[in-house]
């Protein structure tokens, strides 16, 4: 049934080849169309939940991801003066949902993705620019007038995607107030301790460290700003100087131990949740369904949800429209609501009003933990029984 199915994917991020690996796993024949010349490389780290773990194993894919870095065992908030306002027992948690709390580098984990596809199936320099659709299946057009055509169309192409543009037509996305940056540092142990990861909270700015391995750390770093007010990428370590030049270690070392040709800076957007995501044959996942702030660190464990969910629904049905729907029904609930928390968290986390300043941290410090401990719970479990379905899909 399944082995005659066939699907194009736009966008060959990680919630593309992760769709892609899984439509494989089902029996579709699936080929990743990426408008880069290349695999992007470029990137610093991420984090991954214990939900994005879960998902990966019914793609048998999360021992190796563990392999790609270091579990946390605990995350703290702190603020900006080193000042612990709560600590979180992420690794006890975590494996009581049924997985670590772990930080990769992107890049890696974008390649352990495509090397596990196959390269074969990625198609580079193929910039899509919109599709048709018709009852047997779907046309999707390119720069230089290539066409492809399969049975459906997963648009994976990130906040500014062209599928969603077509499909919903819903403007620009929403600037956050906020400028990012990130990067990858080498710092020792007695600056940064395996299993602790932490954010410290200032007026305006916030600054937030994980261990990748042995050797190197991620970090990111924002800053209330103008949209658009980015600066040239050899002016960024001299920012971030003065920035963070007086808050409490180790953030100044880590940003002093960064290569100022490896910090990115980006503004942070999102949209407002959609009322629907596809039509017919088309649908969306990941940042083009449901763009979020990075304030929960949920982007690419969505994605990743998105692409099991996906599968299993297709798996389960000859109706391939009815399973696209399916799948939307499945996963907005709960996209839509962390799409609202990630940007009401962060928008209190960037709080510059010096007195709001005080009363954010004693309501931080006194939230009993158990209420902590209950997010994160509701974050970090994967959507059981879809996973349930889909293990069984897994052996037709």
């Amino acid at each position: 049934m399944s082995d005659e199915r066939t699907a194009i994917v736009i966008g060959a991020g990680i919630g593309g080849l992760t769709a892609a690996l899984a439509l494989r796993r089902i029996g579709m024949t699936v080929c990743v169309y990426e408008r880069a010349p290349d695999l992007r490389r470029a990137g610093a780290g991420l984090s991954l939940a214990p939900n994005a773990i879960q998902a990966l194993r019914a793609l048998d894919l999360d021992m190796e991801v563990r392999r790609l870095g270091t579990e946390v065992e605990f995350a703290e908030i702190r603020s900006w003066r080193g000042a612990c306002l709560q600590r979180l027992p992420v690794g006890e948690l975590g494996r009581r949902y049924g997985g670590p709390m772990l930080c990769v580098a992107r890049p890696e984990l974008l390649g352990l993705l495509a090397n596990t596809l196959g390269q074969e199936h990625i198609r580079f320099d193929y910039e899509c620019t919109g599709f048709t659709q018709d009852d047997s299946g779907v046309t999707a057009r390119f720069a230089g007038s290539a066409v492809e055509r399969a049975d459906l169309l997963i648009g994976a192409d990130g906040i500014h995607s062209v599928i969603r543009c077509h499909l919903l037509d819903d403007g620009r996305p929403r600037y956050a107030g906020y400028t990012a940056w990130r990067g990858m540092a080498e710092v020792g142990p007695e600056l940064a301790p395996p299993g602790l990861a932490f954010e410290a909270w200032g007026h305006g700015a916030r600054f937030g460290l994980w261990r990748i391995d042995s050797a190197r750390v991620y970090w990111w770093a924002t800053s209330n700003a103008p949209e658009g007010a980015l600066g040239e990428p050899g002016d960024h370590l001299q920012r971030l100087r003065e920035l963070f030049h007086d808050w409490s270690a180790p953030i100044p070392a880590v940003v002093e131990a960064t290569p100022s040709a490896a910090i990115l800076q980006n503004d942070i957007y999102d949209r407002e949740p959609a009322s629907r995501w596809g039509e017919g044959r088309v649908t969306l996942l990941g940042d083009a369904a449901h763009p979020m702030t990075p304030d929960l660190g949920q982007g690419a464990c969505q994605a990743i949800e998105d692409a099991v969910i996906l599968a299993a629904s297709l798996a389960r049905s000859t109706d391939l429209p009815a399973a696209l729907r399916a799948y939307e029904t499945a996963r907005r609930a709960r996209t839509d609501r962390i799409v609202k928390r990630a940007r009401h968290f962060g928008r209190i986390a960037q709080w510059e009003n010096p007195l709001a300043c005080v009363i954010r941290g004693l309501t931080v410090r006194m939230t009993p933990r158990r209420v902590a401990e209950r997010q994160f719970a509701w974050l970090a479990r994967f959507e059981v029984p879809v996973a349930e379905n889909w293990l069984a899909c897994r052996e037709l």
